[in-house]
C-alpha cells in the first residue's frame, strides 16, 4: 500500500552519472580521513601508554619511599647514633631519605607530561603536510 502514495520514478542517466562521480571524486577524501583517524587513534593509544608508564613510576616512587623509610630509618638511626646524638643522627636520615622520594617524583611526573593530554601531534603534523602539499599540487595543475 504504501508504494501507492509514493511516484515511483527512476532516476535519470544523468543523475545516476552525476552521483557516480561524486562518490568517485570523494572517495580518495574518505579514505584519507578514515587513515588520519586510525593513525590519530593509534598514536593517542601512544601517548596514553606513556602516561600509564609515567603512573606506574610515581606509585613506584611511594611505594618505595613508604617501604625504605619504615626498613631502612630505623636501622640508619641506629647506625649514626653511635658517633652523632640522635637528633643529629634522625635529621640527616630524614635528609638523605626526602631527596630520594623527590628525585623518584620528578621522574614519575615528567613521564606523565610526556603522555598527557594524549594529542596526536604527529598525526596532526603529516595531515597538514598533506593538505599543504595536496593544495600546492591543485594550484599547480589549475
Amino acid at each position: 500500500m504504501a508504494s501507492d502514495d509514493e511516484p515511483t520514478t527512476k532516476p535519470s542517466f544523468r543523475d545516476t552519472v552525476t552521483a557516480g562521480l561524486v562518490q568517485k571524486a570523494l572517495e580518495p577524501v574518505i579514505r584519507a580521513v578514515r587513515e588520519e583517524v586510525a593513525a590519530a587513534r593509534q598514536e593517542v593509544r601512544d601517548r596514553v601508554g606513556g602516561a600509564r608508564t609515567g603512573l606506574v613510576l610515581v606509585g613506584a616512587a611511594v611505594g618505595a619511599a613508604l617501604t625504605t623509610s619504615v626498613l631502612l630509618a630505623g636501622f640508619a638511626v641506629a647506625a649514626l647514633a653511635l658517633a652523632l646524638p640522635l637528633w643529629a643522627a634522625t635529621g640527616i636520615v630524614f635528609v638523605v631519605f626526602a631527596v630520594a622520594t623527590a628525585v623518584l617524583g620528578v621522574v614519575g611526573v615528567r613521564g606523565l607530561r610526556r603522555g598527557v593530554p594524549p594529542v596526536p601531534k604527529d598525526t596532526l603534523r603529516s595531515a597538514r603536510e598533506r593538505l599543504t602539499a595536496d593544495d600546492a599540487d591543485a594550484s599547480s595543475g589549475a
